[in-house]
């Protein structure tokens, strides 16, 4: 049985995450709700979520689609000061850099844009980083 498209998208996309080298070590997985057990987020989470599949009709035989992937960075670091979280924000950037000018399974990146650097209601709450960052492709099928 074949994926979805935007699904075969964020596939390549977590193989692309997790072969590239960044400040961090990243282990990347796609997934649905990126949400952990908090012993879990002790260790940084790295999340692809198929976001949105906008498509149109393009010719008579071919639709143009608009897909956005969200990438969420997590962790839980030992202290909220700058030395542990400007790394994780550091990490942030260089994902979305990392995808800039470049082609995904067939498609074109339209925008790398970090939609949430980092959530205040997080840290205050539950020491935990997040941040998303959204990827817009354009493709075709």
């Amino acid at each position: 049985m074949s994926a979805a498209a935007i699904l075969t998208l964020a596939d390549a996309v977590v193989a692309e995450l997790n072969a590239a080298e960044f400040v961090l070590p990243v282990a990347a997985q796609r997934g649905y709700l990126p949400t952990f057990e908090l012993p879990e987020m002790n260790r940084l989470q790295v999340t692809v979520v198929p976001r949105q599949d906008d498509g149109r009709l393009d010719t008579r035989e071919s639709t143009a689609h608009d897909y956005q992937l969200d990438i969420g960075v997590q962790q839980k670091p030992e202290k909220p000061d700058n030395a542990h979280l400007d790394p994780l924000v550091l990490l942030t950037q260089q994902i979305a850099d990392h995808f800039r000018f470049g082609r995904v399974a067939s498609t074109s990146l339209v925008s790398p844009k970090i939609r949430i650097l980092y959530l205040q209601e997080h840290l205050q709450k539950f020491n935990q980083f997040t941040a998303v960052v959204t990827l817009t492709f354009k493709g075709s099928r």
